[in-house]
């Protein structure tokens, strides 16, 4: 799967509000706000070029230059940052585990990206739902992947401001 299909799968389709790509490995620290995603792919490569870690934000945000939850708009996906295993099989064979004890492998496949030391997973929805009814869902799958010892970063998986690689 090429980079700009997947943005395209686990981000709200343009016209949702400013999508966000960030470069977080240099002192500046850059974040470009774009309206579409091939702006983001630009920017993309130019880092690339430049040896610099690419991120992008998770929500479209209605503001430009504001990465906050409180300017995140919209959201397309559930998504988990994995953590803290020996390998990334290690990690893929909890998350198999997870998602057959819990009975979503019966609702999809999520889009996994090794990163790091881990892995990133999302599971995309059809359509963007707004941060407001997101939110509640995310905390709650939070909780479950925690109730069920699923090695994630805390942190990521109900910030709708958040950025991944």
């Amino acid at each position: 799967m090429l980079p700009l299909d997947f943005l395209a799968a686990v981000l709200p389709p343009p016209g949702f509000g400013y999508y966000c790509a960030a470069e977080l490995s240099s002192k500046k620290k850059q974040h470009e706000f774009v309206e579409n995603l091939e702006e983001i792919q630009r920017h993309a490569d130019l880092w690339l070029t430049q040896s610099k870690d690419v991120y992008f934000a998770l929500a479209t945000f209605e503001e430009a230059g504001k990465r906050t939850a409180d300017n995140a708009e919209y959201v397309r996906s559930m998504f988990i940052d994995m953590d803290g295993y020996a390998t990334k099989r290690d990690a893929a064979e909890a998350l198999g585990g997870f998602l057959e004890a819990t009975g979503l492998d019966a609702l999809a496949t999520p889009y996994i990206v090794a990163s790091g030391g881990g892995l990133h997973c999302y599971w995309a929805f059809t359509k963007p739902i707004t941060v407001g009814i997101w939110k509640p869902v995310a905390e709650a799958f939070k909780r479950l992947c925690k109730q069920r010892s699923l090695a994630i970063d805390m942190t990521v998986t109900a910030d709708a401001a958040r950025v991944l690689r």
